[in-house]
């Protein structure tokens, strides 16, 4: 798992077609891993082969989010209370809000509009979805399920997670599945996070158990050093503890480089940052722009001194 680029559509991104042109996009760029929602998992894999591309080339990745993470949030607006100001359009990354409405196939719960709004307009919400199991039982490639569990409570996080593991054990695609585990430390301390993975490693099994460090997540677009280092710090962390690491929340143009100055043997999950990335370019500097990122990520996790 070490030395991989990941691109992360979104757990929260239902919207097939923009979620297609990015997979599209970042495949042809070099992209090793998709993280995308249960819901357009199919259609990127329909579309990748439309394209003249092998499946077995990638890893496709998909997730669930305990009731209570960021990642299983939507935000709404109250029309009622809503003044038109607009700083929550201007702040939203996903292009998913026109005041008073938000596009809830394309809110991801980064909760950015909220913080934004003066008005207290704006509440986020759980956002159950069944989509997730209802993947499980369909014939598409499933290399990796990854589950958020960045909340409080360690007893629903277990019972969670069982649940999990069981569904994963009679599914049609995802009986041999990798597990990750998706979180920040938020509501862990270090100790908690050794004691957390070591019990959730047990639950896993036979499984590969790979942790996902989140370290300052859904904030990748910021692209400051500042934003990133959390994340790497994080990842060091884990790292100790003897488990692959993928890092994500906050990764942009500086973590591969920090992470091989750190001497962090890793793979990268890159977000917002680089949906944003290409997001304005001409449609001919779009893939150019892409393959240079993924090449000098590539380069910088791989190297030997890494």
């Amino acid at each position: 798992m070490n030395g991989k680029f990941k691109l992360i559509t979104g757990l929260g991104n239902k919207d097939k077609n923009k979620v297609k042109s990015l997979v599209l996009l970042w495949a042809k760029a070099g992209a090793d891993i998709f993280d995308t929602s249960p819901i357009t998992t199919p259609c990127i894999q329909e579309a990748l082969i439309e394209n003249g591309l092998n499946l077995d080339d990638f890893d496709f990745c998909t997730s669930y989010a305990i009731v209570g993470d960021t990642h299983g949030k939507k935000a709404k607006i109250d029309p009622l209370i809503c003044k038109m100001c607009k700083k929550c359009k201007d702040v939203c990354i996903e292009g998913a809000i026109e005041p008073p409405n938000i596009d809830k196939s394309k809110c991801i719960g980064c909760s950015h509009c909220k913080k934004a709004c003066e008005y207290n307009a704006i509440q986020i919400y759980d956002d159950t979805d069944e989509d997730f199991f209802e993947l499980l039982e369909k014939n598409v490639k499933l290399d990796t399920v990854e589950i958020h569990i960045s909340i409080k409570d360690k007893k629903i996080i277990k019972e969670e997670f069982k649940k999990i593991i069981k569904a994963l054990d009679r599914s049609t695609c995802a009986k041999n599945s990798k597990i990750s585990v998706c979180f920040n430390r938020t509501f862990f301390s270090n100790s908690k996070t050794e004691k957390i993975l070591a019990k959730l490693k047990e639950l896993s099994g036979k499984r590969e158990f790979v942790v996902q460090a989140d370290g300052n997540s859904m904030n990748g677009a910021n692209n400051t050093i500042a934003g990133t280092i959390e994340t790497v710090a994080f990842g060091l962390f884990v790292k100790s503890l003897g488990y692959d690491v993928i890092l994500s929340g906050g990764c942009n143009e500086y973590t591969a480089e920090l992470a091989k100055k750190a001497g962090l043997n890793c793979s990268i999950g890159f977000g917002s940052f680089i949906r944003k990335m290409t997001e304005n370019l001409p449609d001919d500097e779009k893939l150019k722009t892409a393959k240079e990122f993924v090449r000098k990520t590539k380069e910088l996790l791989n190297d030997k001194s890494c």
